[in-house]
Formats: structure tokens, sequence, C-alpha cells
């Protein structure tokens, strides 16, 4: 049995296990070096500079965003046809994908680094820390083609039924990164400069891990040079279908954006300090949903493609359990050990400690029942239901999450920056049971 065949055949949970496992494994090694970032910038930099790297946390969203929007596109296409058994559509839509991403990365760096301090300024960076976030960004927006591309090739290589070649170049980048920043931060002292230096190199030498794979043509998936034209219809589709993942990103930028400025106004930059660890904490524990998420994808989309409408429901289901389990022990957790979490940023004697614990707490209470969101908009991508998924992701950042954070910080002060997060993704989750509901009764 080859390794695409097998999505349409195996049983579903175990398919779940080897599709996820390696990605929850490869997305938590990812989610530990951005902390292992954190931990050393606050440890040997100090406050300021950890907040400098929080305000720039809405551009490293967008950059991810640009990535998802190429990378899961292309890969939710190239799924349904190798399910249709259509290995040259695949190929063609392979070698777009991989043009796509090389193209923007460009437009990206080129866009960020044309007004880079008017960007930050914007996002809420005052005269302490805006040296960090501008010394952070200068050279992290250098791998962003590096990122894009080592996104979509390990998205592709997980379709194509290589699930652990994705996670041994994840764990590879994430790997280089942490010993780079010891070697950066801790033992040389290039500050925030060095964490994003050991962040290019570390993105470089996953790439290199997935480049030789397709180069040696070891894959099921072709590069056609001709292909690497960009086919105008085809670059729609990919966007039509990987927008709903870039719309997270965009309405997270945004979001967090209006989240920074009330935390100053609120509570100063000591509150942003404290989201830094916040946030840091939420991406990891997200990380491993994250993971079953992408895990999930190829099995839903080959088995679309090839019309098994059962194993694509029981995916569904058997999927978005494993991720409401998994994340109500995060949520336990979290909620009954705040501090021995926080202590990894912030000194315990430090007074920003008492707003980042009771911020954890309040920032992920819906945490257990987020995947369903998730997971259902991912469900809707992968069989090229464009509008629902679209609406999923708007409705959770844009419909709700925006102007919740325009106004419960003005009734509950502090408490309501941290609440406007969970209360929004109750009601996308409300959203999503309701448009997952005619799905699992047909």
């Amino acid at each position: 049995m080859d390794n695409t065949s097998r999505l349409g055949q195996q049983s579903i949970p175990k398919l779940l296990a080897q599709y996820s496992i390696p990605a929850v494994i490869a997305n938590l090694v990812n989610a530990i070096y951005n902390i292992v970032d954190r931990i050393f910038i606050g440890k040997f930099v100090g406050e300021n500079a950890l907040a400098g790297l929080t305000i720039s946390f809405p551009l490293m969203i967008l950059i991810f965003g640009f990535a998802s929007l190429v990378g899961v596109g292309g890969t939710a296409l190239i799924s349904i046809k190798l399910g249709e058994g259509n290995q040259k559509s695949a190929n063609h839509i392979f070698s777009n994908m991989l043009s796509m991403a090389a193209i923007v990365g460009l437009i990206v760096t080129i866009g960020g680094y044309l007004n880079l301090e008017g960007l930050l300024i914007g996002l809420g960076a005052d005269k302490a820390v805006l040296p960090y976030s501008i010394d952070y960004m200068n050279i992290v927006l250098i791998g962003v083609t590096f990122q894009l591309i080592s996104f979509s090739l390990a998205s592709a290589v997980r379709t194509e039924g290589q699930p652990n070649l994705s996670m041994i170049a994840m764990v590879t980048s994430a790997l280089t990164n942490i010993v780079l920043d010891y070697i950066f931060i801790d033992i040389l002292g290039w500050g925030v400069r060095g964490a994003a230096i050991a962040t290019i190199i570390g993105q470089f030498s996953g790439l290199l891990v997935l480049g030789f794979y397709y180069l040696k043509g070891k894959g099921v998936l072709k590069i056609v040079v001709k292909d690497l034209i960009p086919d105008v219809k085809l670059v729609k589709e990919i966007v039509s279908i990987g927008a709903s993942s870039f719309i997270t990103p965009i309405g997270s930028s945004m979001a967090m954006i209006l989240l920074n400025v009330s935390l100053v106004k609120y509570g100063g930059n000591a509150a942003i300090t404290a989201m830094g660890g916040v946030n840091s904490l939420y991406s990891m524990f997200i990380m491993p949903v994250m993971g079953i998420q992408q895990g999930m994808q190829p099995i839903i989309g080959y088995n679309h493609g090839a019309n098994l409408k059962d194993r694509v429901k029981k995916t569904l289901i058997v999927a978005t359990s494993m991720a409401v389990a998994f994340s109500t022990v995060v949520f336990i957790l979290l909620e009954t050990v705040p501090t021995i979490f926080m202590e990894l940023f912030i000194e315990p004697s430090s007074p920003t400690m008492p707003i980042a614990v009771n911020g954890v707490r309040l920032f992920n209470v819906m945490l257990p029942l987020l995947s369903i969101n998730l997971l259902g908009t991912a469900y809707f991508q992968s069989v090229a239901q464009i509008k629902k998924a679209l609406f999923l992701s708007a409705a959770r950042q844009f419909i709700f999450l925006i102007p919740v954070v325009l106004l419960l910080p003005r009734v509950l002060g502090l408490t309501g920056v941290w609440l406007s997060t969970p209360i929004a993704d109750g009601l996308a989750v409300l959203v999503t049971i309701i448009m997952l509901i005619p799905v699992l009764k047909d």
C-alpha cells in the first residue's frame, strides 16, 4: 500500500495518529523555540526587550498568514487531486505553489522594509521598546521567503504521506534556533538581534531538509519547471481556499494591535510584557491542536476527492475529540498553576507577575472548546467549501473579537482586555457547531 492510497483504506484513528503525532511534535518544538526566544530575551536583555518582541508579534502573525495562504490553499487542492488519482494536476499545483510562495515572500519583505518604523509605532511601540522591535524585525524580514517556501514544502510532504519528514524538518529548524539563541544571546550578548539571526538560520536549516528531499526526486509530487510559471486561474483557486487561513492571522494581527493599545492604556508596559508571556504559552499549547488539524486535513481532502464521505465525517469527529481532550488538560494546568509557567518569562519578584498570572487565567478560559472552531474551519477548507471556511475565519476575528476588544475594556478595564479573546472564541465556537450539525447529520 503506497503512502497516498492508505489515506483511503487504513483505519481513521490509526491514520490520525500517524499524521498528527509528527505534526504535534513538530509544532510543539516550534512553539518551544519561540518561547525560548522570549525566555532568553526576558532573562538576559530585560522586560522592555520582551515588550519589544510582543509589539512585533502582530507582524509575525501576518507573515505566518501569508505562509498559510499559499501552503494551506495549495495543499488542500493537491490532496483532492491525489484522491482523484490525478497526479499531473497535483504536480502542476505543487510547482505553482512553490513559485507563489517565493513571490509572495519577496513582496512581504520589501513591503515590510518600506515603513517598518511607522508600522511598529502604529502597533503601539513607544520610545522604550521601539529600538528592540526594529532590531528584531529588520533581521526577521530577511527570512520571510525561507519561511513561506518551507511551510509550503512541509504541508506538501504531509499531504503525500510523509508526516515524519515534515516533523524532522521542523525539529531541525527549532533545535538549530534554540542552540543559536544560547550562543548569540547568552554567550555573545547580541540581544534581540541574536534572537532574530537564530530564527532565520533555523528556518533555512528546515528548508534545506525539505528541499533536498524534492530535489533528489524522492517525493510523490514533482517539481515541473514549466509549471513554476504562475497559472493565474490556479493562483486564484489557491488564494480562495487559503484565504480562510489568511483571514485568521490578519484578524489576529488587527486584534493584537487593539489589545496592545488597550494593554498600554489600562496596564502600561507591564501589561505588554505580561502579554508576551501569555501569548507565548497560548501559542505553545495551541500548537498541538494545530498539529491535529494538519494531520486531519490531508486525510479529509483525499477521502473527499475519493468520495468516501463516511471516512471524511469520522476523521472530523475523531480529530475534534482528540483536540478537545488535550485542550482541556492544558486549561486545567494553566488555571491551577499559572505562576510556574509565567516564571519562565518574568522574575517572580517583579510587579509584572500578578498582572501576568491574572492574564493567563482569563485569556485561556475558552481553550477547551476552541478546537471545535479551528478544526471546523479546517474541515471546510479541506473539502473546498470556501465560503463557509472564510466565514468561520472571519467570524472569530473580525465579527466577534475586534468589536469586543473595542468595547469591553471600556467597561472592565484591564480585565476586559484579557476577557475579550475568550468571549470572541466562545461565540465563534457556537457558530461553528451550528454550521457543523448538518455535516454530521448528512
